[in-house]
């Protein structure tokens, strides 16, 4: 197993941590997943009638959701042409 040999200067006044690659990336992936979690919410300038209130906050949540899991990677294509796109839908049945 190789030595490292760090400068005491350069971990003077700071906390060092290592980590092999791969677990950092890791790290990486989720802080920017965690970042990318905002609850979706539209505008306060949009008034929507009374009535469909429920629409559109159920809509907020599926929306919010659908970037999570794009974040996250939970995601399929893009397609080069419809008929693709078709196959797949087809199969995920």
């Amino acid at each position: 197993m190789p030595t490292i040999t760090i400068p005491t200067k350069t971990i003077k006044n700071a906390d060092l941590i290592l980590v092999p690659r791969q677990e950092y990336e890791e790290l990486i992936r989720a802080r920017e997943i965690l970042t990318k979690t905002a609850l979706i919410k539209r505008s306060p300038s949009f008034h929507a009638p009374k009535e469909h209130k429920k629409y559109y906050d159920k809509l907020d949540k599926e929306l919010t959701e659908s970037m999570r899991d794009y974040y996250s990677g939970n995601y399929y294509g893009p397609f080069e042409t419809a008929e693709e796109t078709i196959h797949f839908l087809r199969r995920k049945q």
